[in-house]
């Protein structure tokens, strides 16, 4: 998020001075890093929606346009597609999804159960409706996307800085700027916090109480006799998903409320795979009776408990105070859109998209804006 707001910021106005505070260059505990790349148009609320479409031109020509003298990206864009199964508690929200996507002009549809069986034979339809599919969706580098804003942002004149934001300062009338953990302080009217799940804990300090909690969510990298070519990334009523990686690799994850808050990076055990998710696995698709993990990881979700979307704009009580944070875990592929929507509203020029609904005022006002639930993971 910071690096494509810087992208854009430098893009419609070279002259700004744009400095971006890294705690961890490396970015090994980001949860850009730490994303499993998946992005997807099949969403239930118009300005998620909106933002995959966007996220989705963007990475047609995302090598081309970020390629600079000394890096080229390469997001090795798979469309593999998604295939959200619905049971017959689902199938309501998910048709009335289907209905909005298309209307917005997204290439989305509904397969039965019979259709889903004709066409992947190793998934068991007992019990479910159908499954809402999208060719378009897909996965990509994260890591590609991260240092193409980045690389292209420093060659526009950002300055990157490895330091902390220990302290945002702010005076009677907004945001004066940022005490770094090496006492340095970077004087700006104009500050966003895009520490994902750390945001929370910047914001706190100036009374600005966001429902944004750090919660550990583990992937497991899964061998198994399935081949991946052909098949798409699955989700299943109970949000258990598994997403082809190369020849018979999958990734496997499981997003449970018992899920640990906090700032630990340490996996869940395989155990947590062998008698939690596996079973689960099987009954819809017995051709994972045989698999073998051979790894895992785990990375945050900033969690938005208020409704699970993004907090994305300036915090009213605090002029110049801006906000990306509260994704929940769909973040990676919003930071297309995000970015240029910051930097529109930073630079106080018109937007291209409307998202003002996802805006701060709504945490203030205790005003939730959900997608259905199963759909956000």
């Amino acid at each position: 998020m910071g690096s494509s707001t810087a992208y854009h910021l430098l893009s419609a106005e070279p002259s700004m001075s744009v400095v971006v505070v890294e705690k961890d260059s490396s970015y090994s505990r980001a949860s850009t890093l730490l994303s499993d790349g998946n992005v997807r148009i099949q969403f239930n609320l118009e300005e998620n929606i909106s933002i995959s479409q966007h996220a989705m031109e963007v990475l047609e020509t995302f090598d081309d346009d970020m390629e600079t003298p000394s890096y080229r990206p390469q997001v090795a864009a798979r469309h593999q597609g998604n295939l959200f199964l619905a049971d017959e508690t689902g199938r309501t929200a998910a048709l009335a999804g289907i209905e909005l996507q298309q209307r917005m002009g997204c290439e989305v549809e509904w397969l039965d159960a019979a259709e889903v069986t004709r066409r992947h034979p190793m998934y068991r339809t007992e019990g479910i409706a159908g499954g809402s599919f999208s060719q378009g969706d897909g996965s990509v580098d994260p890591g590609a996307v991260l240092n193409g804003y980045r690389n292209k942002a420093i060659e526009l004149g950002a300055e990157y800085i490895d330091d902390e934001a220990a302290e945002l300062l702010v005076g009677e009338k907004g945001v004066t700027g940022v005490r770094l953990g090496s006492e340095r302080v970077l004087s700006s009217e104009k500050t966003l916090i895009a520490a994902g799940a750390w945001s929370a804990d910047l914001a706190r300090p100036l009374g600005v109480q966001l429902p944004v909690v750090p919660v550990m969510r583990t992937v497991y990298v899964v061998s198994t006799t399935v081949p991946t070519e052909g098949l798409p990334s699955v989700f299943l009523p109970s949000g258990v998903y598994a997403l082809p990686e190369n020849d018979r690799t999958w990734l496997i994850a499981w997003s449970r409320p018992e899920d640990p808050t906090g700032y630990d990076f340490t996996p869940a055990s395989q155990e947590r795979f062998t008698d939690l998710i596996w079973p689960e696995l099987h009954a819809r698709l017995p051709a994972f009776d045989s698999l073998k993990v051979e790894t895992s990881w785990a990375g945050l979700y900033a969690v938005n408990t208020l409704d699970g979307n993004a907090i994305i704009g300036e915090w009213p009580e605090i002029r110049g105070l801006y906000l990306a944070t509260g994704f929940s875990g769909h973040g990676f592929q919003q930071c297309f859109a995000v970015g240029r929507y910051l930097s529109e509203q930073i630079l106080g020029l018109d937007h291209t998209l409307n998202l003002g609904r996802l805006g701060p005022s709504r945490i203030i006002q205790n005003q939730p804006l959900h997608e259905h639930a199963g759909r956000l993971i």
